[in-house]
């Protein structure tokens, strides 16, 4: 120390240095709303036009869950099986590597596929989850057919947004890919005598590459080219045999070849009008404010080019949430850190108030540094942090500051009252410094989405309460030495605006309080303990909310219909819905339906599963005349009721991690019928709860299907063979893939159809198959109604596995206010349905409820890990066993004040309340630490261990009221102007810290006596 206060303008330069790099880290630190998820999965995604889900299973997902399960890094695979398309899904192991696991997966993939029928297209992968969407944007049009038409300059957008550096891909919503389509004439076929099929190995031998290699000519190599139609127009000139009288046929003559548009995926209505989504989509880490400002400029730009029919309308920007959310949050730091100024100001001279004032911003500002080392950036949980921080971290200063002046006052000159000062609390600063950071430390260790939400919370703390220290053990002294030196005051120095009022507290609590209850600790501790117990008691009536609703204006509605609704019914379904609200007079302010897939992943609501069936509304409402939790309770019955048809939910945007629903159970088996039939039974039995407000299964038998029963001995007589009918029905329905045309410009996968007159179905009337041969002339030709009939029937429309096992999923929600009750019968359900399962079938439980459950037990391991830290720091400045046992003691304290507070405030507890109560332990064992310092100290000086108790309660008051006060002042703020996630968490603090702040200057000098006793280590007179 002694050093430092030599060389303190070098300190000085240091400080300033570090202070300089502090602000070009912050200026470089990219601003969110809340911090980037890691999702490790990888997404699995295979079309097999025209299968059933049954064949979907067989053929695509089974063989792909059997090479993926066996994969090192592979958690969890869920995967869904439904008409033409099939999705596997695989969660990553914690801890594996990420891009080892996916390049495994992808050439897994590609494994597998080589053995998939020539229908099925290549497969999908995905591994890319960590994108958010920074913005999106309608282009919107009085017809649908005038957005069709933008199709050229929405690849100009993609174009001139992906090149904006940061911007990592375009979603566009509502408009149809294209495809180059060969419609063969089924009239035209038959009059020539042509099948479907020998068209179709025609084309195939036109569009696949044709590699003929090189020659040498005089010493030149030269590469030999085939010649390939490279238009549609040139296609349909193709050569595909001879007609009836011999002349030669082109595709042209039996067909149409033209560019069509695919099956539409999505409709798209925004306020009243058709519309098309551009979504744009980040890179991991970018500064998506800073990103905002080029992508407003390319669109105002891109804009202008457009037809004057279509209008653009920003829907959302992340920016906009931001610049809201920060806007609040610093508007609530700087109300804190006045708060703490004003404290300060009040308790100490002028002079040390702006010394240790200053210490705030320094401390915030080097903590920054490491932020982009640990994957932290700013955003509304790091600048909570930093909230919570500012009443923390001025507790060192203050101390060091308070007991270098007491030095001085004392008679110590410069020199000698800094070191002595320094050195009486330095260990105890070290101490009570690192038991904050153990509190904090195990938090980062959260596991799954949870932990990658909360992680920037405990860095940010635990780095400026570092800085803090450090500052408080190097500027602080080196600054009260130098002013020291430079001043000749004698005079007893100045105690602040308050310093009279402390003086009497002094008085007060070490001449009238302490001197009564360390005459009789026994009865003290006891009566303190019991008050404690009985007030904790309250934890039982405090509500549970994981994550509460964000304060957002946005409502989606999830939609689905019965199967088989068409999409464009959907459309009206959703629009009926819109009409329906807006004809209420409700206060809602903009509109979006989404028929198909649903949104873009703007508002965390995507649906589970997607087809034509399924779509969501968005709604937005005036905030000024009411909230989204609102608009939930009022309107999710009346739509229910008004559409008993749909399976209607409401929700909002989360301030947290999507959650799971409240009840979740999988049952798994293998036959499918039995399967359905156990899950209807569970889903009546938890229906029968009465709290139940709505019970889903993820599948139904309601699938509705068109069977072809083939005539098996009409076709074996005449030597048909299925496939020939199979074929013909494929071609007629879906048509056939070919692969991909590509002509060195434009990729466009190639379908071939056959146009059999009907606009719905195959009319098997005019689709016709030859006999093998005939001994009597020409084969004799069958249409398809004379070999098959025609049934239709209801059957499985989706089959979902679980880590490669047939397994449905009941999700069970209880009725708003009921979800204690619910939670418990629900219990009592899913054990009874566990019990009655058939053979060879299974339950797990998920949802909500679990994940709770596995979050306190993970939290309750940190809590404990916490108090062994705080317990090894303790015992080791101690060199005791036991005198951890009585500073740790206040923890249970801090709880208890956590407890009453939130009862009182009516606020639940909350994920983050937990956190704040693990989190305290680290910061209300300090005031306990630095009084049992104090009074180890005095015992040399005192006769009596009790006089030595009174003495230091004397010293240690001021500092430990002032430290309290500022942290209670930095949070009090949050408590009635900030967000509501944040609010449970300064709840617990700031009571939690003030219970305990009372009691440990009421019951640790008590605890302190005792223990002596008990030790045999108390000094009488």
């Amino acid at each position: 120390m002694k050093t430092l206060l030599q060389y303190n303008k070098i300190v000085w330069v240091f400080i300033l240095l570090l202070l300089f790099t502090g602000i070009f880290t912050y200026l470089q630190l990219p601003k969110r709303e809340i911090p980037e998820i890691n999702v490790n999965v990888a997404s699995i995604s295979t079309v097999y036009p025209g299968a059933t889900p049954q064949e979907v299973e067989s053929t695509i997902i089974n063989p792909l869950e059997e090479e993926l399960s066996s994969l090192e890094g592979v958690d969890e695979l869920t995967s869904a099986s439904t008409s033409g398309f099939g999705s596997v899904t695989a969660s990553l192991a914690g801890g594996a590597s990420v891009d080892t696991v996916n390049s495994k997966i992808r050439q897994a993939v590609s494994d597998v596929s080589r053995g998939f029928p020539d229908e099925v297209q290549e497969p999908e992968v995905n591994t890319d989850t960590t994108m958010s969407a920074v913005a999106s944007y309608n282009l919107t049009a009085d017809e649908q057919e005038s957005l069709y038409d933008l199709r050229s300059d929405i690849k100009v957008w993609e174009e001139k947004l992906t090149s904006i550096t940061g911007v990592q891909s375009i979603l566009v919503k509502g408009l149809p890919d294209e495809q180059l389509t060969v419609s063969l004439d089924n009239e035209a076929l038959s009059e020539n005598q042509l099948t479907p099929v020998a068209v179709i190995q025609k084309l195939q031998q036109e569009i696949s590459p044709s590699a003929i290699g090189t020659e040498e000519t005089n010493g030149e190599i030269k590469q030999l080219l085939f010649q390939k139609y490279e238009s549609a127009e040139e296609l349909g000139g193709l050569n595909i045999g001879t007609g009836a009288d011999g002349s030669p046929l082109s595709l042209s003559d039996v067909g149409e070849t033209t560019v069509t548009d695919k099956a539409l995926e999505d409709r798209i209505i925004y306020e009243g009008k058709p519309a098309l989504s551009v979504t744009i989509l980040a890179e991991e880490g970018v500064n998506i404010s800073a990103l905002q400002e080029q992508i407003t400029g390319q669109i105002k730009e891109l804009s202008g080019d457009l037809p004057e029919n279509i209008e653009v309308e920003q829907f959302y920007t992340q920016s906009t949430v931001i610049e809201e959310v920060f806007t609040n949050l610093i508007t609530s730091f700087g109300i804190s850190l006045l708060a703490v100024i004003v404290i300060m100001v009040l308790g100490l001279p002028l002079s040390s108030a702006v010394l240790v004032a200053l210490a705030i911003p320094v401390s915030i500002v080097i903590g920054l540094i490491p932020l982009p080392y640990v994957g932290v950036d700013l955003n509304q949980i790091s600048i909570i942090g930093m909230i919570i921080a500012i009443g923390i971290l001025v507790d060192d200063a203050i101390v060091v500051n308070d007991n270098i002046q007491r030095r001085f006052q004392l008679g110590d000159g410069p020199l000698e009252g800094t070191v002595r000062g320094v050195r009486e609390v330095g260990k105890s600063i070290v101490t009570s410094t690192l038991m904050i950071i153990f509190s904090f430390f195990p938090l980062m260790f959260l596991s799954g989405t949870n932990g990658d939400f909360i992680r920037a919370l405990p860095s940010v703390l635990i780095f400026t309460i570092t800085a803090s220290t450090i500052i408080a053990l190097t500027l602080i002294p080196t600054v009260q030495y130098a002013r020291k030196r430079r001043t000749k005051q004698k005079k007893k120095s100045k105690t602040g605006l308050l310093g009279g009022l402390f003086d009497r507290l002094e008085r007060v609590y070490a001449g009238r309080l302490l001197p009564k209850t360390t005459k009789r600790p026994w009865v003290t501790a006891g009566s303190g303990i019991v008050i404690c117990i009985l007030l904790a008691l309250l934890a039982v009536k405090i509500p549970f909310e994981f994550f509460p609703a964000a304060d957002r204006p946005e409502v989606t509605i999830n939609v689905e219909n019965p199967k088989g609704t068409t999409l464009e019914d959907t459309e009206t379904t959703l629009q009926d819905m819109v009409r329906f609200i807006e004809d209420s007079e409700e206060p809602v302010t903009e509109t979006a339906t989404y028929a198909g897939t649903g949104l873009p992943n703007l508002f965390s609501s995507g649906l589970q599963q997607t087809g034509e069936n399924t779509g969501q509304v968005l709604v937005r409402v005036d905030r000024d005349e009411t909230s989204a939790s609102a608009f939930i309770e009022k309107w999710e019955e009346p739509l229910r009721n008004e559409f008993p048809n749909a399976e209607i939910f409401l929700e909002t945007i989360v301030s947290g991690p999507p959650p799971s629903p409240p009840v979740q159970v999988k049952i798994q088996g293998p036959d499918i019928n039995q399967l359905f039939e156990t899950a209807e039974q569970a889903k009546q039995e938890f229906s029968s709860i009465e709290e139940a407000e709505i019970v889903t299964i993820n599948a139904d038998k309601n699938q509705p299907f068109v069977e072809y029963i083939p005539d098996r001995s009409l076709l074996a007589e005449n030597g048909i063979a299925v496939d020939t009918v199979v074929s013909q029905l494929q071609l007629a329905n879906s048509g056939a893939p070919l692969g991909t045309f590509d002509n060195g410009v434009t990729r466009l996968p190639l379908q071939v159809i056959l146009d059999d007159g009907s606009e719905e179905g195959a009319a098997l009337e005019e689709l016709r198959v030859a006999a093998s041969s005939s001994e009597n002339g020409p084969p004799e030709t069958f249409t398809l109604d004379e070999v098959v009939s025609v049934e239709e029937t209801e059957g499985i429309g989706v089959i979902p596995h679980l880590n490669g096992e047939r397994t449905l999923t009941i999700e069970a929600y209880p009725q708003e206010g009921s979800e204690d009750e619910f939670s418990s019968k629900a219990e009592e359900v899913t054990a009874s349905i566990k019990e009655n399962l058939p053979e060879g079938y299974s339950l797990v439980e998920t949802g909500q409820n679990d994940a709770q459950t596995e979050f306190f037990i993970e939290v309750s391991k940190l809590f404990v890990i916490v108090l062994f830290l705080i317990y090894l720091t303790i015992a080791v400045q101690f060199n005791s066993l036991f005198m951890p046992l009585l500073i740790t003691g206040t923890v249970f304290l801090a709880v208890t004040g956590a407890i009453v507070g939130l009862f009182v405030s009516g606020e639940p507890l909350s994920f983050l309340a937990v956190l704040g109560i693990v989190s305290l332990s680290g910061i209300v064992v300090r005031n306990s630490v630095i009084l049992v310092e104090f009074i180890e100290q005095n015992l040399g000086s005192y006769a009596t261990t009790a006089e030595a108790v009174i003495e230091a309660g004397r010293a240690r008051i001021r500092p430990i009221v002032l430290t309290s006060l500022t942290s209670i002042a930095a949070l009090t703020p949050i408590i009635f102007s900030g967000d509501v996630l944040f609010r449970p968490l300064a709840v617990s603090i700031v009571s939690g810290l003030a219970f305990s702040t009372i009691l440990t200057l009421l019951l640790v000098p008590s605890f302190y006596l005792i223990f002596a006793k008990v030790t045999k280590r108390e000094k009488r007179a």
